[in-house]
């Protein structure tokens, strides 16, 4: 009859239904991981038709040209009337590391690494999908493997790199055959230079943070010095720069009421080390955020340093675009600190489309020295533009440590910079 059970079917029915909840997860893992994660994100609800298992099989894995073929599974509605069993099983997996932690990167760089999924059960355990959290994750094609009992697969990461230093995190989500419970492998990084800031960003929206302290230190250990704060001295708490030693860590003070106005949407403070003059710290605000052209979007963030320049020298850098509805034509400096010239453009295909990338030549004014903070423009034929910001050190002799070149500013005064000649 149909509501009976043979006697020795109940651990096969209990499997069957583990393996069809994970198929039918699997079918949706773009849309449906999230929501068997907890996530907010509304779930659309089941067709009226359940699929046959045929069609769940091949909605799981991804189109491949070759590989080992799925096993045809039973889904919910194939259980035998009256049977029982649990949708929330874990696999029996162990990932070594548990967690994929790729250290200090440098920005724009990316990072590679690996982690080992162990099986720890006593049956074969066959790996549906793995899907990262974000675009700035590729991983190695897993789908379909099969975990012989004790063995292991590696599961290889990339992650992109960033321009905006700090902490950086994602996640890959992991199905098995016959589990509802999807493992996740958590990632981290920092985007961080020789010498980091933490924070590495300031949140001064609607009038937050306008005073307080940023920790500069070394990641190595070694000690440095502070030269100045965007062009103005330095105020440190438990340091005497007149009488202490250089140290691998301080901790410094700001008040954005003595920074000339409009803010920069990065705060330079320079350093005398020759591997890093410079630590840039992103200060968020309404005037410093940014304002995307839709026909002239930039790619990879907006952050532009040029490092340490000679005086009477110049920086080259590049700009890349991933929407250019016009050919660019020219890149303006709306400052007189600098002149900005194209030197040419350069486009190509990328796993992201199609960019385009600029080269550009900022040349610092001949009587300029000290932080340079630049607005500039790229234009094209039509006129539509793209504005940025470029920033560095104009050093007299090309050695870093330049040291204050700004005087602080008064509540009365704000807005006006007043620059120090130096020597």
């Amino acid at each position: 009859m149909f509501g009976q059970i043979h006697h020795g079917s109940a651990a096969r029915c209990t499997r069957f239904v583990r393996q069809g909840a994970s198929l039918v997860i699997a079918a949706g893992l773009s849309a449906g991981l999230s929501a068997v994660m907890g996530c907010d994100r509304p779930v659309s609800p089941a067709p009226e038709t359940t699929p046959t298992a045929q069609d769940t099989v091949q909605r799981a894995k991804p189109a491949r040209e070759s590989g080992p073929e799925l096993p045809t599974a039973r889904t919910l509605a194939d259980l035998p009337l009256g049977s029982t069993g649990t949708l929330t099983d874990s696999p029996p997996v162990r990932v070594v590391p548990p967690m994929l932690d790729f250290g200090f990167i440098a920005p724009n760089q990316d990072a590679n690494g690996s982690v080992k999924i162990f099986n720890t059960g006593t049956e074969p355990l066959m790996i549906l999908a793995a899907e990262p959290s974000c675009k700035c994750t590729t991983l190695n094609d897993i789908s379909g493997t099969v975990i012989p009992p004790g063995g292991s697969v590696d599961l290889e990461a990339k992650l992109d790199g960033a321009s905006n230093t700090g902490p950086k995190t994602a996640s890959i989500k992991v199905l098995f055959d016959g589990y509802s419970v999807v493992h996740v492998v958590d990632l981290k990084a920092e985007i961080a230079l020789p010498i980091r800031a933490i924070p590495p960003h300031i949140n001064a929206v609607r009038n937050q943070n306008r005073q307080g302290r940023i920790v500069v230190e070394s990641i190595d250990g070694e000690p440095f010095s502070i030269c100045s704060i965007h062009g103005l001295p330095p105020t440190f708490l438990g340091f005497d720069k007149a009488t202490d030693t250089p140290r691998s860590q301080y901790i410094l003070t700001y008040d954005l009421d003595t920074i000339p106005t409009p803010y920069p949407r990065y705060l330079v403070i320079e350093t005398d080390r020759p591997d890093t003059p410079m630590v840039d710290v992103y200060l968020r605000h309404e005037t410093t955020l940014p304002k995307p052209n839709r026909n002239l979007r930039m790619f990879g963030g907006f952050r532009f340093p040029l490092g340490l320049i000679k005086q009477g020298g110049h920086a080259d850098l590049e700009v890349t675009f991933d929407t250019v509805a016009q050919p660019i034509a020219t890149v303006i400096s709306e400052t007189s600190d600098c002149r900005a010239e194209l030197l040419g453009t350069r486009t190509e295909e990328s796993d992201k489309g199609l960019i385009t990338t600029l080269m550009i030549r900022v040349t610092p004014a001949s009587d300029y020295v000290g932080v340079l903070y630049a607005p500039l423009s790229a234009m094209t034929t039509g006129g539509e533009v793209a504005s940025f910001n470029v920033f560095g050190i104009v050093s007299p002799d090309g050695e870093p440590c330049v040291g204050p070149t700004v005087e602080p500013v008064s509540p009365a005064t704000a807005g006006e910079a007043t620059v120090k000649p130096v020597g």
